[in-house]
């Protein structure tokens, strides 16, 4: 979890000092004054993350500004915890919880300190016992304040362990909600968010390694017009699977649209990367499917591949836009290929 937000950690002295150089930074780079980007800028002014300003250097060098996108990113990853991305979905549950532990905690306060008051009391009047039946009667005295501070004691822990449970629930559930937001529902793989979220989060740190295969069914439309759209949506499954067991360690994957998918390798060079295109393409093509519902035996599927490593400072738009233009140039080249910088 990353740390509390920095930003509030000064008194007003500093925090105006920090303003007034991180103001003309973002005007000079033309930097959006919303929230995202004050609380980077202050951040980057104070030189306390050398993580922070490093990512922020090098994207800079990349695409000439902060994107919107990037912004919240690196806000969420060095500013701000995660969980409270989504916690507002969550607000009515974390009000309760916090009410409830705010009484539990008032109770048990108030029992020790009753129990620390009967302490008191009998520590004085042991003083002053004299016979067996005076101290019998205060032993009596200590073991009933004792039995009440330790129900309390019981209580407050079962109420805590039942708070912990609820957290990680809450903590799983806000996992699920933002992992939701990035998935695609017809293949389970991420969608097209999930995949720039990938893709911007790997170029600020890649050094001419970082690969992208866009994948695409040929001839999907004739497909669906041939055999109808519930067997197209079978094929991407059956080809999202299929893709899904050939992805390396250093790799993701994503379906953009249609029948397109985004396969991201790290650390992977262009030639590597061409072969396993080449054999991604080779395996499609000598599939034999069926669809499950009719076991019609369809006609041969192919995909055409693009792929394009990163090159130097190049943005991701950059990547993205050669990796299409090979995708493409595939397509015009008869289709069942792959295409990539010579």
């Amino acid at each position: 979890m990353a740390a509390e937000v920095p930003m509030f950690q000064n008194n007003i002295k500093q925090a105006n000092k920090l303003m007034r150089s991180a103001i003309p930074l973002m005007v000079k780079l033309d930097i959006p004054p919303t929230p995202y980007n004050y609380g980077i800028w202050y951040e980057y002014a104070s030189n306390r993350s050398p993580k922070l300003n490093q990512v922020v250097d090098r994207a800079l060098r990349r695409f000439g500004s902060l994107p919107a996108f990037v912004s919240q990113e690196l806000f969420n990853e060095f500013l701000l915890p995660e969980e409270f991305q989504y916690a507002h979905r969550q607000d009515s549950t974390l009000k309760s919880l916090t009410t409830n532990l705010e009484t539990d905690t008032t109770s048990i306060s108030n029992e020790l300190e009753k129990f620390n008051g009967t302490l008191r009391s009998a520590k004085a009047a042991l003083k002053n016992a004299n016979n067996v039946a005076q101290v019998e009667k205060l032993a009596l005295f200590l073991e009933q304040g004792a039995f009440k501070a330790n129900q309390a004691v019981e209580n407050f822990s079962r109420s805590l362990l039942s708070a912990q449970e609820e957290l990680a629930t809450l903590r799983s559930e806000l996992l699920d909600v933002k992992k939701n937001t990035e998935l695609d529902a017809i293949t389970l793989l991420a969608n097209e968010k999930g995949f720039e979220r990938s893709l911007f989060s790997l170029v600020p740190y890649a050094e001419d390694d970082l690969t992208l295969l866009l994948i695409d069914i040929d001839d999907l439309a004739e497909i669906n017009q041939e055999y109808g759209k519930k067997v197209g949506t079978s094929l991407i499954r059956y080809i999202a699977k299929l893709l899904l067991g050939l992805l390396p360690e250093n790799g993701s994957i994503a379906r953009l649209k249609g029948g397109r998918f985004a396969m991201l390798l790290s650390e992977t060079e262009l030639s590597v990367a061409s072969q396993l295109a080449e054999f991604i393409r080779n395996e499609v093509s000598i599939q034999k499917i069926r669809y499950k519902n009719t076991k019609v035996l369809l006609r041969q599927v192919t995909v055409s591949i693009g792929v394009a490593t990163l090159f130097g400072d190049e943005s991701p738009n950059e990547l993205v836009e050669r990796s299409q233009h090979y995708l493409l140039y595939a397509k015009r080249s008869g289709k069942n290929r792959i295409a990539h910088h010579e």
